[in-house]
């Protein structure tokens, strides 16, 4: 249960919610100010109502509702219904968010292309060209694929064939071609990938014992597999036979081999530590190693939710998209220390890939969760897993017996909300979505404020790469929500019909059939006339 993390990242992603009372009291100001954003405006009036109620001596609630109105825009603030329901604030949403969460959200929010005046890709009639910030197309659509090279140093690459490749200017001015443009296509996708891979394991981020022979390579001599040091210099003779090149390679101290026909783990002077529990084993993370037992067949399980930044499982275990999605994937795994010692047991019905304090581990129709000493931090219940934030701390469990959600702290165990509600889906890096009943919620999990309270039917899409999300209903109605609480509806809203996620304040939307881009204050900075768009 590796968190992809997209999602994203992540994705995914990788990949992520309750208000007040009834009104006693009321007071109205309201103010008008100058509109110079919107030229068909020309003044705006914001109007505010503060509505206070006092239910016992010792219970007061307030709500606070805002209308924003023009020709062209209302806003409102989605905390304006009434209800006892209140959130807490969770402490694990407040714990300081590991590296590469830091660093996944950056890159995210990465604008360098749009400061270079390049808003999207947009395809017409099969073809890919360039759109800008100023909504005028920079490269006409005329090629088959286009892709921003990983730098966003604001030039593409194009592929046309199997073989044929060429790095252009946003104007379409020729750079590179054929091999040359192949190996800048190659680093610009190798380091994309070294990216994903830096920012989704957390035991690379905290893996921070070094070994000589970390740096230990490979060699061959008549059959046999041996290790040299960083200069070639044989420091392992050859006299083992290797599992697969990346199983055997050196990781905290131990590479697995076969010696008369057993798999073992050496140390870095050639000395046998262990014989494994298993043929299949993988190299270390973080004092841990995971090997896997055959079964006499495989079946793919129910897919659960699970949330991160975008992230593919590097054993082939558990795959995640966006911020969505663990598969529990019937393997018989389970995990040894540096030793050989069996610290959480394949012979479980389920043990789930390792987290970042722990994992699930399904045994005899229950859940709990275990951490990296094999100690249940979370006691077995009979549970459903549901999603994890994108900090790696917090889990949405179902209880089966009730078939209510409640949230738990996966390092110290303890249960941060109780069984109370239909679902729990983590939507940012501190928001939560919760439904209970007819309402939906989205919550703030670091302050427990509700920034949005409506009718259940009302969906909300994560916030990914920026601070503002989709609302949208079962009529087919979008708007534009912020996470201060601020809803965003305008004539252009009204029209959509579906939209992607908020990127450094774009969004795409389709409108009548056609895609365009959407700004957060609900007006078109492209025309909706093309056959996709994807913001850069």
């Amino acid at each position: 249960m590796n968190l992809n993390k997209k999602s994203l990242l992540v994705a995914c992603v990788l990949a992520a919610m309750s208000t007040t009372a009834f009104a006693a009291t009321q007071s109205t100001s309201s103010t008008t100010v100058t509109n110079h954003d919107t030229p068909t405006s020309t003044s705006t009036r914001v109007t505010r109502e503060q509505h206070t109620t006092s239910t016992s001596p010792k219970t007061i609630s307030t709500t606070e509702k805002s209308s924003f109105k023009s020709s062209s825009t209302s806003v409102g603030v989605g905390v304006g219904i009434g209800s006892l329901d209140t959130f807490m604030p969770i402490a694990g949403s407040l714990k300081q968010q590991p590296t590469y969460v830091n660093k996944a959200f950056v890159s995210m929010n990465d604008d360098r292309l749009a400061k270079l005046g390049y808003l999207g890709l947009i395809k017409v009639n099969g073809k890919w060209g360039i759109i800008g910030t100023n909504g005028q197309i920079v490269l006409e659509p005329a090629y088959k694929n286009l892709k921003s090279s990983y730098n966003k140093d604001g030039t593409f690459f194009v592929e046309e064939g199997k073989n044929k490749v060429i790095q252009i200017k946003a104007d379409g001015t020729v750079l590179k071609s054929g091999e040359e443009a192949k190996e800048a296509l190659y680093k610009s996708s190798s380091e994309l990938t070294d990216e994903i891979s830096n920012l989704t394991d957390y035991d690379k981020q905290t893996n921070l014992e070094k070994y000589p022979s970390d740096s230990y390579r490979i060699f061959k001599e008549k059959g046999k597999t041996g290790f040299t040091d960083a200069e070639g210099n044989v420091v392992i003779p050859a006299k083992f036979k290797e599992l697969e090149e990346y199983f055997t390679k050196f990781s905290e101290d131990r590479a697995f081999v076969k010696l008369d026909g057993k798999v073992v783990a050496i140390d870095g002077k050639g000395n046998i530590v262990f014989t494994a529990p298993s043929n299949e084993v993988y190299n270390f993370k973080n004092g841990l190693a995971e090997y896997r037992r055959k079964v006499s067949h495989f079946g793919l399980g129910g897919v659960l939710g699970l949330v991160g930044l975008g992230y593919m499982y590097n054993h082939g275990g558990v795959y995640l998209d966006g911020l969505g999605n663990f598969i529990e994937d019937g393997m018989k795994r389970g995990y040894i220390d540096r030793n050989g010692n069996i610290v959480i047991d394949s012979k479980n019905d389920y043990v789930y890939p390792m987290e970042r304090f722990g994992t699930f581990v399904r045994n005899d129709g229950k859940l709990g969760f275990m951490n990296r000493k094999g100690q249940y931090v979370i006691q077995p219940g009979n549970y459903e897993p549901g999603s994890i934030d994108v900090n790696g701390v917090l889990v949405t469990l179902k209880n089966k017996d009730t078939k209510k959600y409640g949230i738990f702290d996966m390092e110290t165990g303890k249960q941060e909300i109780p069984f109370k509600y239909d679902s729990i889906d983590f939507i940012g890096e501190h928001h939560m979505n919760v439904t209970n009943e007819s309402i939906r919620y989205v919550v703030d999990m670091s302050d427990g404020r509700i920034i949005y309270k409506g009718d259940k039917s009302t969906k909300v899409k994560t916030f990914l790469g920026d601070t503002y999300t989709w609302l949208y209903d079962k009529a087919g109605t979008y708007k534009i929500l912020s996470v201060d609480g601020t809803i965003i509806e305008t004539p252009i809203t009204q029209e959509v019909t579906d939209a992607g996620a908020f990127y450094h304040g774009y969004s795409s939307v389709k409108i009548k059939g056609k895609w365009g881009v959407i700004n957060t204050k609900g007006e078109l900075v492209v025309q909706p006339i093309y056959e996709e768009v994807q913001i850069l």
